[in-house]
């Protein structure tokens, strides 16, 4: 009976052993950082801007014409970050 439980003690510890030799290795292992970064193609393709043809530049740009044509002028009582009084603490 000892016999039996020596070699399955001597089987467990070579698995652990085994196991913990795997992962030295793969902690331990030198990656190129090139490999380890994802491909620029999937990097641009931020979800749902391919499958519905939208381009983030090209509608930049028409909202810029857009504003441009219609002559776009900042509305005062819009502007938060001034106060209504600061012109008059000048005087």
């Amino acid at each position: 009976m000892n016999g039996w439980l020596f070699w399955i003690g001597t089987l467990a510890t070579l698995i652990v052993a085994a196991a913990l030799i795997e992962a030295y290795v793969k902690r331990n292992r030198k990656r190129k950082l090139t490999d380890m970064r994802p491909d620029p193609d999937k990097i641009s393709k931020v979800g749902g801007i391919e499958r519905y043809g939208l381009d983030p530049l090209a509608l930049a740009q028409a909202e810029h014409r857009r504003l441009e044509e219609e002559g776009w002028v900042p509305d005062p009582s819009q502007d938060e970050t001034t106060a209504p009084d600061t012109g008059e603490k000048d005087k």
